[in-house]
């Protein structure tokens, strides 16, 4: 939920280009990365602490991002969690 608010509010009316790949994962769906102007939101939402680098499949693309929402308590690094592919095989 705070995840959605935060990008709602940051995107807000405006346009969203997205760049799909040609390959597609494991379980057939498309993947591919969604930008406000040349701001990558994946980007955005790992440096704001809304979103985590999973780097089994980003190969770390986002990990400074996520270094510095982290040192900075920001989004989800202000409070206690689970990752969510933690949380994943648990359930």
């Amino acid at each position: 939920k705070l995840s959605k608010k935060f990008l709602t509010n940051y995107v807000k009316e405006n346009d969203i280009f997205c760049e799909i790949n040609d390959k597609k994962d494991q379980y057939k769906r498309n993947l591919g990365e969604c930008f406000l102007n040349r701001l990558s939101l994946s980007k955005l939402m790992v440096r704001n602490g809304y979103a985590f680098d999973y780097e089994k499949y980003s190969k770390g693309k986002y990990k400074f991002d996520q270094e510095y929402a982290k040192e900075n308590s920001l989004g989800m690094w202000s409070m206690k969690f689970e990752y969510p592919w933690d949380f994943r095989q648990k359930n």
